[in-house]
């Protein structure tokens, strides 16, 4: 990725680093400002005549729309692919298997980039957890008063 300062048309190689010929740091409002003078949304030349108008003294003015398209790139994006019919079975041996614990701890570690998957994990292994803890719990009344 490449991009051009928004303050004095300069390049620099990501669009949120400092400018190695003004050392501004787009910080706030200029963050998505600065996104759109990246080789995410202009091609090469686009940038290179970005480049020169604004160091012939343009100020950059995006529009309402180009700015909301710029922060919701600037977004960290949430991944809502759930698990494949595989993981799901493996995720059922994992619990069946070893504990159910480990069901919980692949929850855990899907939970903030795959909720939709993390929430099918918490599905699987609940049921689970249940079924084992009335078998312990069985067993362990069957041995204390059986």
């Amino acid at each position: 990725m490449s991009a051009v300062c928004h303050r004095c048309g300069g390049t620099k190689a990501l669009p949120l680093v400092p400018c190695p010929f003004c050392n501004v740091i787009p910080k706030g409002d200029e963050r998505p400002v600065a996104w759109l003078f990246s080789s995410a949304h202009l091609d090469e030349s686009e940038l290179k005549l970005a480049s020169e108008r604004i160091r012939l003294g343009e100020t950059p003015d995006p529009s309402q729309s180009l700015r909301a398209l710029a922060a919701r790139n600037l977004q960290p994006t949430r991944n809502n692919q759930t698990l494949t019919p595989r993981q799901q079975i493996g995720l059922i041996a994992l619990n069946v298997g070893l504990t159910p614990l480990s069901g919980l701890a692949v929850w855990w570690g899907l939970s903030a980039t795959r909720p939709r998957a993390a929430h099918q994990a918490l599905r699987i292994t609940v049921p689970v957890m249940i079924v084992f803890s009335a078998v312990w719990i069985g067993l362990i009344v069957t041995r204390l008063f059986g």
